[in-house]
């Protein structure tokens, strides 16, 4: 049933590239997994964030690829976790799935690819979709949680999650401290910087959301927080910004566009 729904799903979608159909799959499989944790009693006080947070609870218009979690009472325990989302997703869509602990993470496997006729040759059936949960927030103590009900895919979920304050905070530490690039098989870098992360920092400064500055490491005011900001995005490179927002945007000129304009759009926002 799961299967067939998608594909007619991927059909609305055909003229996109298949980077971008698999992350609305993955997309589908996102809104299964939070109808399951939610669902929950143990998994209930997990607080929701990241892009993927964004977009089901907020409107972002871009596809996110992992699924974020705090775990602000530090319950959690990985084993029974990633055991509950295999027979989960094993009994929903009737697949043989795998799945692993990496660090703070679960990985799920699913070998659907093939079935969707989404990979090229020699390619892996394999999907792939990341259940991230962090204990450490202790940095953070000043913060709101809410519940959100999300309606998607026939699921009806209530999420909790982190008011927007906060949600741009833990954004912003990204941008100032994530230390992280993209590379070939043979090491060459292929994208210098998360463009997703300064188009979920242009959505925010569109919305006039004000940063929790008591959540953001480091930073004590907005006049240190903004020189910082512009340091780093004076050296935002556009290219980048396309390699990694195009498998999360369908309209592929947009990015394009955006992607030439990005760093202008986000200075004069912040100046």
């Amino acid at each position: 049933m799961h299967l067939e729904f998608i594909k007619n799903y991927l059909g609305e979608h055909y003229e996109a590239n298949k980077s971008f159909k698999r992350n609305l799959v993955k997309e589908y499989l996102q809104i299964l997994a939070l109808s399951f944790i939610f669902s929950k009693e143990k998994y209930q006080n997990l607080v929701f964030y990241g892009g993927s947070c964004l977009r089901h609870c907020f409107g972002l218009q871009r596809l996110s690829e992992d699924l974020d979690f705090v775990d602000l009472k530090k319950e959690i325990d990985f084993e029974s976790l990633k055991i509950d989302l295999k027979n989960f997703f094993e009994k929903e869509l009737n697949l043989k799935i795998k799945a692993k602990i990496q660090k703070f993470r679960v990985l799920l496997k699913f070998p659907i690819l093939k079935n969707l006729e989404l990979v090229e040759k020699g390619e892996s059936d394999l999907l792939f979709l990341k259940v991230e949960v962090f204990k450490n927030f202790d940095f953070c103590k000043n913060y709101k949680t809410e519940i959100i009900p999300l309606f998607k895919f026939n699921k009806s979920i209530l999420i909790r999650t982190f008011d927007l304050p906060t949600l741009m905070a833990t954004k912003l530490g990204a941008i100032l401290y994530r230390k992280w690039e993209k590379t070939d098989k043979s090491g060459k870098i292929l994208i210098k910087a998360k463009g997703r992360d300064y188009y979920d920092l242009m959505w925010y400064l569109q919305k006039e959301i004000k940063p929790n500055l008591k959540c953001v490491k480091g930073i004590k005011t907005e006049t240190e927080l903004k020189t910082k900001l512009l340091k780093i995005i004076t050296k935002l490179d556009g290219k980048s910004v396309k390699l990694d927002l195009e498998s999360l945007i369908q309209d592929k000129e947009f990015v394009k566009n955006l992607s030439k304009n990005l760093k202008e759009i986000l200075i004069k926002s912040l100046n």
